[in-house]
């Protein structure tokens, strides 16, 4: 996800057999991969990924992603688009389906390399900012990618906010008919979460959990308020 920097492990077999087999015909394109290899492809990014989407954190399965390009087909070279390291998996299972409104879809064809903070980036997890709201900003709010990469990205749209709020009040016990996680539950959870990794499937959107549970334990939530 955009906000977890992915680590890329290594392509599957399949792919690249393919590529071996096909990098000198006239066809030699994402397009032109077969179906086994494409499926193959998908489960390995999901693995790689924990589970989660590239660009959302929301939690995916192979029924519901696509094989998401970072740098758009539209503008991929001879040989980016099948590139291991250009792709990623994403929701929805329509990578051109616009109705959620966030995400791979809106992104489309836009590509800028210096504006976009791609998920492979070192330093991506830190360059944003989550309220307990659910919303993200820029971190530092004058960094000019992050803030274009959340505006392309539609992660502030009104839909995602929602996802990530409720997930927030959920973890944290926020929610009707629940208590406030103690400060020692928070220090586990903080640890649990920090030595849960790929393949292992992660929790939607655990980085925003891990971004706030120091500022939890440190007091932030002071008497049902969050500053």
């Amino acid at each position: 996800d955009l906000m977890r920097r992915i680590r890329k492990t290594h392509p599957p077999v399949s792919l690249i057999g393919w590529i071996a087999a096909n990098r000198n015909l006239p066809n030699f394109s994402y397009e032109a991969l077969p179906t086994n290899v494409k499926a193959d492809l998908k489960q390995q990014l999901i693995s790689e990924q924990g589970s989660l989407c590239a660009y959302t954190g929301r939690g995916i399965e192979e029924n519901a992603s696509h094989i998401e390009h970072l740098k758009p087909q539209n503008r991929c070279e001879l040989g980016e688009d099948v590139n291991y390291r250009n792709l990623v998996a994403c929701f929805p299972v329509d990578g051109g389906d616009v109705s959620y409104g966030y995400g791979a879809p809106v992104k489309g064809g836009w590509w800028n390399e210096t504006l976009f903070l791609s998920p492979l980036a070192i330093d991506c997890s830190r360059r944003f900012s989550f309220t307990w709201a659910g919303k993200v900003r820029a971190n530092p709010k004058t960094h000019l990618a992050a803030e274009t990469t959340i505006r392309r990205l539609g992660l502030n749209e009104s839909a995602l906010v929602s996802l990530r709020r409720s997930a927030i009040n959920g973890f944290f016990g926020f929610g009707r008919n629940q208590q406030p996680i103690a400060v020692p539950t928070a220090r586990r959870l903080k640890t649990e979460l920090a030595q849960t990794h790929p393949p292992q499937k992660l929790r939607p959107f655990c980085f925003v959990f891990d971004q706030l549970l120091p500022r939890y334990i440190a007091g932030e939530f002071v008497g049902g308020n969050r500053r």
